[in-house]
């Protein structure tokens, strides 16, 4: 028994001090985990700071970079830099041949290459790239003759113009003055009324702007056309036709193509237009009332006709 408890004293004595042991051992073990957790703690809250401070530095740049182009643009100098770079780059571009060397000129007759280059102010030698395409559009459009106008650069060195000029249909009698005028009624200012004296001719305040369609219509019937001398229009709401045997016919404002439709059918049938009348009246839908000169039907009466 003795022995039995001896060796018991002896295992537990033992036991006692390898727990002791373990114990001595494991201390070091949770003081550095801690260690580990705080050196972790602080490099994680550095981070944490490095980062915001990167973020109010970077904001502080901007706002300063901002501050600055702002105070640059409103000095005007952002606009000196804009505008140096420009002619540095039209410069190197001007020694490198992109020049206006060439105009081609298309849908002019009345305008040529060199009236369309001396109207857009450019010569041999003048940069294409620094052309200003629409104030030469512009230019080109002052002139009387032209409708429009559109520009192309064809690199490296020709420029293309093609234009659309007006065309006289009409002379535009106002005032006692001629002017000869387009399709949209434009009055073509640089053009002798003399040299289009074979122009139908229009009257009265707003004739131009409707005498296309009216003068249209006339031309249609070759018969009436030889036989019109102005197309007239009354109260600017209703046309009247002039005729050059001193007659006159009048149409009604709604429906002035029927009228000539009816008039050219009543000509073909009874010969009116060449009878002697004063006024051939066409303004009551589908009919036609001729009235004789007064003088002329009492002569007539007189003779016993």
């Amino acid at each position: 028994m003795s022995k039995v408890r001896g060796a018991s004293a002896r295992l537990s004595s033992k036991r006692t001090r390898s727990g002791a042991k373990r114990k001595a051992k494991s201390a070091p073990r949770q003081g550095s985990a801690k260690t580990l957790n705080w050196v972790a703690a602080q490099l994680r809250a550095a981070r944490h700071r490095a980062s915001y401070a990167l973020r109010l530095g970077a904001i502080a740049v901007l706002a300063l970079f901002g501050v600055v182009i702002s105070l640059y643009a409103f000095t005007g100098g952002f606009e000196d830099a804009r505008s140096s770079l420009a002619r540095s780059a039209d410069r190197q571009l001007t020694q490198a041949g992109f020049t206006v060397d060439w105009i081609d000129v298309s849908g002019a007759h009345r305008v040529t290459a060199s009236q369309v280059a001396m109207l857009i102010g450019v010569e041999p030698g003048t940069s294409l790239a620094s052309l200003d395409l629409e104030a030469a559009r512009a230019a080109l459009e002052a002139d009387p003759w032209i409708a429009s106008a559109r520009l192309h650069r064809m690199w490296p060195n020709r420029l293309a113009v093609v234009i659309e000029e007006r065309v006289p249909v009409a002379l535009w009698q106002v005032d006692g003055v001629h002017r000869v005028i387009d399709p949209t009624g434009t009055v073509i200012t640089s053009a002798d009324p003399a040299a289009f004296a074979d122009l139908p001719r229009v009257v009265g305040q707003g004739a131009n702007v409707a005498a296309f369609e009216m003068v249209n219509l006339v031309l249609r019937n070759e018969d009436l056309a030889r036989r019109v001398s102005h197309l007239i229009f009354v109260g600017e709401r209703r046309w009247s036709l002039r005729l050059v045997s001193g007659g006159e016919v009048l149409l009604p404002q709604s429906d002035p193509e029927g009228a000539l439709s009816l008039l050219g059918r009543m000509h073909a049938d009874r010969g009116v237009l060449d009878y002697d009348a004063q006024i051939v009246d066409l303004r009551n839908d589908g009919e036609m009332v001729l009235r004789p000169w007064p003088d002329r039907a009492a002569e007539a009466a007189g003779r016993g006709a």
